[in-house]
């Protein structure tokens, strides 16, 4: 191959670097590095803004919706909000009840306590354990602690009694074992139900038995209703009060539901996470429909003293003259001993007699009425309306 001129080869050079800068973007030169790495190629993406977290959404309750206005920033009228407790103190008058039971009827007595209203609407008296109940008298004895209960407060108005939660046990009556709930095991536990209402029917003190709700445990709540209606039947005989429960906490359908209304309406969780206890909200909403029965007791407050009103006095129909002194200045003294007031006329305006009403047969042949005043007879007979008095309003004489 012929070797080319030098000069030919440089032509040719410089048209292949202008054509290679026509075809090329013209890349601008990029500052020297310090150290050259091997991420200098990748392109710079550009940077995301940031963003403020929005605020975590918290459902609130209709009571903590506080009204603001749009004005208050700019008057300055935006202060913390303030909470005062002001400690509602027992009415001395009012009825002492006591709460006794196992963990549900102290689940009832913290619906009370959480209350102020109904803390200072009853004198509240606390007697629960926890594990008790009517089976193992050996561990706590229920009839004992009523009758102690009774003989320490005589003037108790009545007995709360929530139990039974933990009675699914055996009972040992001598040396047999009976099973829970069978027949022989109900016959032994209704006289153990009795005793404690023949303490109270003695001490002459109500007693208002609250039934056991449903429970998430289908075998639970069965036995458990078992119980309600044994006790309920006793309840009855003895004319006390069975509060039912079952329907407060069970849903449209009439089964168990751990959420459901409380006391005010909003939709809550009402029963505890293991399904058996309640929940805040269930506590008081305990406590509502015991307060709904409790209302039925007699109401043995004092009633408000009446305040005496005096005496009724009689007026005179018609006021007397009144007669002023002469000596008020000139001009008052027009009269003899002074100027008399006339009596100050009825507030109804004048006073005409009325003639007794006869039977108005037809307008037709019944002929106008005579009418005895001049006035009225030119009035509403001829048409003719009566001059102007002078200085009253129709007077248009001045004109």
């Amino acid at each position: 191959m012929p070797r080319l001129p030098p000069v030919l080869l440089r032509l040719m050079l410089l048209l292949a670097a202008a054509l290679a800068g026509w075809a090329l973007p013209l890349v601008p030169p990029r500052p020297a590095l310090a150290e050259e790495s091997v991420m200098n190629w990748r392109a710079t993406l550009p940077q995301v803004r940031s963003r403020p977290d929005a605020p975590a959404y918290r459902a609130r309750r209709r009571s903590d919706v506080a009204p603001r206005y749009p004005d208050d920033a700019s008057l300055g009228l935006l202060m913390p909000a303030l909470k005062l407790d002001v400690p509602i103190l027992a009415d001395p008058n009012a009825p002492s009840i006591a709460i006794l039971g196992d963990s549900l009827a102290d689940a009832l007595n913290s619906g009370f306590e959480g209350d102020p209203v109904l803390r200072g609407a009853y004198r509240l008296m606390h007697r629960t354990s926890s594990a008790s109940g009517l089976v193992r008298e050996d561990y706590f004895s229920w009839p004992k602690t009523i009758a102690t209960l009774l003989a320490e407060q005589p003037g108790l108005s009545a007995l709360v009694i929530m139990i039974g939660l933990n009675d699914r046990q055996i009972i040992r009556a001598g040396d047999r074992n009976l099973e829970p709930l069978s027949e022989a095991w109900r016959e032994d536990y209704r006289k153990r139900v009795d005793a404690i209402l023949t303490l109270a029917r003695d001490a002459k003190v109500p007693v208002f038995w609250v039934g056991l709700p449903l429970m998430r445990s289908p075998k639970l709540s069965e036995d458990l209703m078992a119980l309600n209606m044994l006790i309920r039947e006793r309840v009855a005989i003895f004319g006390q009060t069975f509060v039912e429960t079952v329907d407060a906490f069970a849903d449209a359908s009439g089964a168990f539901s751990a959420t459901g209304p409380d006391v005010i309406g909003d939709n809550v969780r009402l029963r505890g996470a293991d399904g058996i206890h309640f929940s805040p909200a269930g506590q008081r909403k305990l406590a509502f429909f015991v307060d709904r029965a409790l209302s039925r007791l007699p109401n043995e407050r004092p009633a408000p003293a009446m305040a005496t009103l005096p005496a009724a006095t009689t007026l005179p129909a018609v006021p007397a003259p009144v007669r002023l002194p002469t000596g008020l200045g000139q001009g008052w003294n027009a009269t003899p001993g002074g100027i008399i007031l006339p009596p100050r006329r009825p507030a109804i305006g004048e006073v005409r007699s009325v003639l007794p009403a006869g039977q108005a047969n037809s307008l037709v042949e019944r002929p106008s009425p005579v009418y005895g005043d001049t006035t009225n007879r030119n009035l509403f007979d001829r048409g003719l309306v009566p001059a102007a008095r002078p200085g009253r309003s129709d007077d248009h004489g001045w004109r």
